[in-house]
């Protein structure tokens, strides 16, 4: 078995199922030669830290935070550094005082700032449900329009909804990291909801958690690639490697 690139969403994926599940495959992964982790989360950089150190998390090798709008690197000391290249080809596609009009411009509907959030390069909001979301979209991408914020819309869960740079996400940050990192193929792209499509796009297997999204909502071509696990979590995970030939499995109790 040789090397592969795991990158996987942290909410609803990585953090989803059974503590000891995910014990199990982070032994795992740690004890092989030639696996790189990375998290790809819509977390802000210092909220990802927050939750490896909440659920003890065995630290990735790469960070991929903001919805794709930031990246970082774990250095041989174990410090967090973020990659200045990608970070300026992020800002470049973001008008930062355009931004700063929407937000002054007020939002539309239900919509709000998510709390206690200090997003980097990207607007990050919420509604009080999804047919509120859906109701405030168009509103919100009128507001960009006028204020001449040329940004993509990315609703997800049914409650969020980030404005990012445009072209900026997941997965144009993991095929970034990819190429400028050389780093191992297969990927294996993780995740649960709609702001992980793109990383689905960028990954060579796709892997959809057992209850994320529905069929319908992804896009015709990418569908036919996708895995769906038959398990939550990291054990749907694992269970998922194993099928894949890239690791053995485990019977996590089952």
């Amino acid at each position: 078995m040789g090397g592969f690139h795991l990158v996987t969403d942290l909410d609803g994926t990585w953090l989803a199922g059974s503590p000891s599940a995910r014990q199990g495959l982070e032994a795992v992964l740690a004890a092989r030669q030639g696996i790189v982790l990375t998290f790809a989360t819509g977390r802000t950089f210092t909220s990802a830290l927050e939750a490896i150190a909440h659920w003890d998390l065995h630290p990735p090798d790469h960070l991929i935070t903001d919805v794709g709008a930031a990246l970082f690197h774990r250095d041989s000391t174990g410090n967090w550094v973020e990659n200045q290249v990608w970070a300026r080809r992020a800002t470049s596609a973001w008008n930062a005082s355009a931004a700063a009009g929407v937000l002054a411009a007020g939002l539309p509907g239900t919509l709000r700032p998510q709390p206690d959030l200090v997003p980097l390069r990207r607007l990050a909001f919420q509604a009080s449900g999804p047919a509120e979301l859906a109701a405030a979209e168009p509103g919100l991408a009128e507001t960009c329009r006028l204020q001449g914020l040329v940004a993509d819309l990315l609703p997800s869960h049914g409650i969020y909804l980030d404005v990012l740079p445009h072209g900026i996400h997941k997965g144009s940050a993991l095929a970034y990291l990819q190429a400028a990192c050389r780093l191992p193929r297969p990927i294996v792209g993780c995740g649960d909801s709609t702001n992980d499509l793109a990383l689905f796009e960028a990954a060579d297997l796709p892997l959809l958690m057992q209850d994320g999204l529905p069929d319908r909502e992804i896009p015709a071509p990418l569908r036919d690639r996708i895995h769906r696990t038959k398990a939550p979590g990291p054990e749907g995970i694992h269970l998922a490697l194993a099928a894949f030939g890239l690791l053995e499995g485990a019977s996590h109790g089952r």
